[in-house]
C-alpha cells in the first residue's frame, strides 16, 4: 500500500476548490523523568515527511537563524502540540502507533502511544495532564473516527470519543472544559465535555470546517472555511463572518484576543496570503503576500510572530503579526515536505 501524503492530498483538494527512519523507544513511564529546562527557552517544532513517507520533527530556534536538531518519528507528522511547560511535544502521525512523545531538550522520542486510526490534529489540556488526538478512522475498518483521550502521566488511552465521520481540527477552551472537533467530511462541529469525556452536543456549519480556534477569554469559536472566517458562540450560534480571498490552511488567535491570523491558499498561479482579521469588527486588518506559504501556522506565546508552512518550497516562513509581513524562512531537512508546526516555551 502506498503511503499517503496527507498534506499534499489536502492541497490537491484545495486546488480543485479554487479551480486551479522511525523512533523505537516505547513505554509509559518516562514522563516523570523529563528534566527541567531553563525558563524562557523557546523552540519551533516543524513536522515534515520525505517522498517515502518517513517523518521527522525539526527542533529550531524561532529566529530561524540558528541550527536545527532532527528527530525521527514513526510516520508522517500530521499535527504537533507542546506541553504547557514546553518540555514535551506530542506528534500525531499517520499510521504506526499514531502519537509520538518528544522530549524537546533531549531531542528524542520517549514514548509511542497507540491511538488508533489516522491521527490528525492534537491538543493538550491547560494543566498538561491530558492529550487529545483526532483520528480519521477506527483502525479496524470502520468509517467513523474518534478523539483519543490520553493520560499524559502514564501514556494510557483513557477512552475513545466518537466525534464525527473524520475528526480533524481541534480547539480547546482556555479552562479545558470543552473540546470542539471539526469534521473533515461533514459540515459539523462536535462539542465534547472533557470532565465526562463525552459528546455534549454538536452544531451544523454552512461550509466544511478547515481550521478551528478559540479566543483567549473562551467566549467565541472561530471556524475557517472556504473563503470565510466565521465566529460562533460556544453553543454554535453564528455571530459574525469575514470574507477571505482563498482557502484557509492555518488559523490562530492572538493572545490579546483582538485579531486572528489566517494563512490562505489563493490558487496555483497566485501568491499565498497571510491575513490578520479584526475580531470585533469582522474586517480584514492586514493582508500580505507570502509566496507559496499556504500550510498550517502557529504563533509565538506572546503573539508577536507567526510561522507558516510553505509546502511547495519546503520551508517555514516567519512574519511579524503587527504588520503581517513575512521576513525570514527556514528550509526543512533533505527537501522534506513540511506538514505541521508548533511553538513551545518553557515557563
Amino acid at each position: 500500500m502506498t503511503t499517503e501524503n496527507r498534506g499534499l492530498s489536502r492541497r490537491t483538494l484545495l486546488t480543485a476548490a479554487l479551480g486551479g527512519a522511525a523512533a523505537s523507544v516505547v513505554g509509559h513511564s518516562v514522563f516523570a523523568g523529563v528534566a527541567s529546562a531553563a525558563p524562557g527557552r523557546r523552540k519551533l517544532i516543524i513536522g515534515s515527511v520525505d517522498h517515502l513517507g518517513n517523518g521527522v520533527v525539526q527542533l529550531a530556534d524561532p529566529s530561524l537563524n540558528g541550527g536545527s536538531t532532527i528527530v525521527a518519528v514513526n510516520g508522517q507528522p500530521n499535527g504537533i502540540a507542546g506541553s504547557p511547560d514546553g518540555l514535551r511535544a506530542y506528534v500525531a502521525t499517520a499510521f504506526g502507533p499514531g502519537l509520538s512523545v518528544v522530549d524537546v531538550d533531549a531531542a528524542k522520542v520517549t514514548d509511542e502511544i497507540a491511538v488508533g486510526g489516522f491521527a490528525n490534529e492534537v491538543v493538550v489540556s491547560p494543566d498538561g495532564k491530558t492529550v487529545y488526538v483526532a483520528t480519521g478512522s477506527s483502525g479496524a475498518g470502520g468509517s467513523r473516527g474518534h478523539v483519543a483521550v490520553v493520560d499524559a502521566a502514564t501514556g494510557d488511552v483513557r477512552t475513545l470519543i466518537n466525534a464525527g465521520l473524520w475528526p480533524r481540527s481541534l480547539a480547546l477552551t482556555p479552562d479545558g472544559t470543552q473540546l470542539f472537533v471539526g469534521d473533515e467530511r461533514a459540515k459539523n462541529v462536535t462539542i465534547v465535555d472533557t470532565a465526562k469525556n463525552a459528546v455534549a452536543g454538536s452544531f451544523r456549519t454552512e461550509k466544511q470546517v478547515l481550521e478551528l480556534a478559540i479566543d483567549p477569554k473562551g467566549k467565541s469559536l472561530y471556524a475557517a472555511a472556504l473563503r470565510e472566517l466565521v465566529t460562533y458562540d460556544l453553543r454554535g450560534g453564528k455571530s459574525g463572518s469575514t470574507e477571505l480571498e482563498g482557502v484557509p490552511c492555518g488559523l490562530a488567535v492572538h493572545p490579546n484576543g483582538t485579531f486572528a491570523v489566517v494563512s490562505l491558499y489563493a490558487g496555483r498561479n497566485a501568491d499565498s496570503q497571510l491575513v490578520t482579521v479584526n475580531i470585533a469588527s469582522n474586517k480584514v486588518r492586514t493582508k500580505e503576500p507570502n509566496g507559496k506559504a499556504n500550510g498550517p501556522l502557529t504563533m509565538s506565546k506572546d503573539g508577536d510572530r507567526a510561522f507558516v508552512l510553505d509546502k511547495k518550497n519546503r520551508k517555514v516562513t516567519s512574519a511579524d503579526t503587527a504588520s503581517g509581513k513575512p521576513d525570514n524562512s527556514l528550509s526543512t531537512p533533505n527537501s522534506n515536505t513540511p506538514t505541521c508546526v508548533a511553538f513551545v516555551e518553557t515557563v
